[in-house]
């Protein structure tokens, strides 16, 4: 097992690519804080991970939340070795129409919680010599940007930046930023379906699509090498292949 003996503290482990990654980083023998706000959600997560994981609550908007999930994770594994952060939201919409309280929510979740969570984990990561993986976009290589997805775009351009200065001022803490393209999740859920089908299509139109999304394990695959590297692993980009090339080539390409 590649991640055998590690403590791991995943954040937005509820669904999606978080799950995912606190899945396969315990299925490869690490120790895993599944992390979120929904409990309910968290509970399943761990019969899945198995392999001792458990359950931690945490709001990444809050600052107080941030620390007690860092001093839970460490009371419970007696340490730290690494941190995947994988929370994010959108906004859909022209940018014109986007509000204060929109891009508070965006920024807070997407770009601020990951400081928050290494305000308080730092310390132990840099004793550890630890892995910090954050979950970014390989939408913000797009020029110009997809349209009516502005605060999910500055907000994963932000993360980037974010990543580097950390890793500028910790060097003793590996950090990698994974661009993940789109994906099978709950991505986009609890948004009007008749308000984003039209911007999505215009994505499609503007070629900005692949024609197919990957599974979450795709992504968590990636996740797992990042932290079973010797080396750092700066930036991980991953995309869906096109589904000519999964034709042309057969199943197994």
């Amino acid at each position: 097992m590649r991640l055998a003996g590690k403590r791991v503290l995943v954040l937005g482990a509820s669904s999606g690519l978080g799950k995912a990654s606190a899945i396969a980083v315990a299925n490869e023998g690490a120790r895993v804080c599944v992390a979120a706000r929904r409990v309910d959600r968290l509970e399943e997560t761990v019969r899945e991970a198995g392999h001792e994981a458990f359950a931690s609550v945490c709001d990444v908007r809050d600052e107080v939340s941030c620390r007690a999930v860092v001093e839970a994770a460490l009371s419970e594994m007696g340490g730290l070795d690494a941190v995947v952060y994988a929370p994010g939201i959108s906004t859909f919409g022209p940018i014109e129409e986007i509000g204060q309280e929109d891009w508070h929510a965006v920024l807070e979740t997407n770009l601020i919680g990951v400081s928050l969570i290494l305000n308080a984990a730092i310390a132990h990561l840099t004793r550890t010599r630890g892995k910090v993986v954050v979950i970014s976009s390989i939408s913000i290589d797009d020029s110009p940007p997809r349209p009516k997805q502005a605060t999910y775009i500055v907000s994963k351009r932000a993360l980037e930046a974010l990543v580097e200065a950390w890793q500028g001022e910790h060097r003793a803490v590996a950090f990698t930023s994974i661009a993940s393209g789109d994906t099978l999740s709950e991505f986009g859920l609890g948004h009007d379906v008749h308000k984003l089908m039209p911007i999505v299509q215009r994505w499609s139109e503007l070629d900005y699509l692949y024609g197919r999304m990957m599974e979450p394990d795709a992504v968590a695959e990636q996740v797992v090498n990042a932290l079973a590297s010797r080396e750092t692993i700066r930036r991980i980009a991953i995309t869906p292949s096109y589904p000519e090339a999964s034709e042309e080539h057969g199943e197994d390409w």
